[in-house]
């Protein structure tokens, strides 16, 4: 179940980023973009936390936790995590290409997940890299690739993007980071919805910072702001994104959660191309191989491994 909420999950992944996508063509101003997304959702979670006593409670109490060294403190800058993914996928995705972002990001947040499982960083259940889940681990970069190929294939001058994919896989494997660091302040507040609205609260303040500094180097772009409510949406569907992932890190781990929500993506990224087209393009073969093939390094890596029967005719 755990491993099925995950995936649905994912699926609004993609949602947000034809919104932010809209959003940031309509400003032309990616960083901009990310800001007002992240904005958004800590102001509706703001909202929440004043008609919800209980949110308000798990607030006090990750705030107690965090005073009296129960939670280590650098654990309440996971945001900034957060906001740098964003902050990479807004200006570094234009010049790899989305292909090479999403093949880059994504084996950044396997190689996270193995490593953040495996020392149980954040507090979470150890997890030692078996057979089955360096096995899915693998299988699930394959359909990274092969879902991407189409538009790798189109990649102009390789050589030019290599510096900025590596920051894609940086920006991922930060994602897995933060994934960690929410269980743990979801863990001191009792409440996904606490740390999620922590993790919005500190990405808005790195993003507009960002987004200042931009402004003062470069200027402002000279576009207004969008007078449709609905590119405003992704807040809301980072909300549902990050607390789930929050809830559910401590029950599966990184790694499983990672590659569950990746297979969540890259459902609904093709059910979009062919409900809602973007660019003219229709999902290929190969991407539709390649979501398939996320599905089974998920089935892989979350197979438990059979006890043994015992040699012991009396046991």
């Amino acid at each position: 179940m755990a491993v099925a909420a995950a995936i649905a999950a994912g699926t609004v992944v993609p949602v947000q980023a034809r919104l932010n996508g809209e959003l940031s063509h309509r400003l032309d101003d990616g960083i901009a973009a990310a800001a007002i997304s992240f904005s958004g959702g800590f102001v509706l979670l703001s909202l929440l936390a004043v008609f919800s006593s209980g949110l308000r409670d798990a607030m006090r109490r990750l705030t107690g936790a965090a005073r009296d060294g129960q939670l280590p403190r650098r654990y309440l800058l996971a945001g900034v995590l957060g906001g740098t993914f964003a902050l990479a996928q807004s200006t570094g995705a234009l010049i790899t290409g989305i292909a090479m972002f999403t093949v880059s990001a994504i084996a950044g947040q396997t190689l996270s997940g193995l490593i953040v499982d495996a020392r149980g960083i954040g507090g979470g259940l150890r997890q030692r890299p078996g057979t089955a889940r360096l096995t899915g681990a693998a299988v699930i970069l394959v359909a990274a690739v092969v879902s991407a190929l189409p538009r790798l294939a189109d990649t102009s001058a390789p050589a030019t993007i290599v510096l900025p994919a590596l920051a894609a896989l940086a920006a991922g494997f930060l994602l897995g980071m933060q994934q960690a660091l929410n269980g743990a302040s979801t863990a001191a507040s009792g409440s996904p919805l606490a740390a999620t609205w922590l993790n919005f609260c500190v990405g808005a303040v790195f993003l507009t910072a960002a987004w200042g500094v931009k402004t003062l180097v470069q200027g402002t772009s000279g576009h207004p702001l969008p007078t449709n409510w609905w590119v405003y949406l992704g807040g809301l569907c980072g909300m549902v994104f990050i607390g789930a992932s929050a809830f559910l890190v401590r029950r599966i781990g990184v790694l499983l959660l990672s590659m569950a929500s990746i297979a969540g993506q890259l459902a609904s990224s093709i059910a979009l191309d062919f409900l809602v087209p973007s660019g003219g393009r229709s999902p290929s073969v190969l991407t539709v191989i390649g979501a398939l093939l996320t599905f089974a390094a998920v089935w892989i890596a979350s197979r438990r491994p059979r006890a043994r029967p015992s040699s012991d005719p009396g046991q």
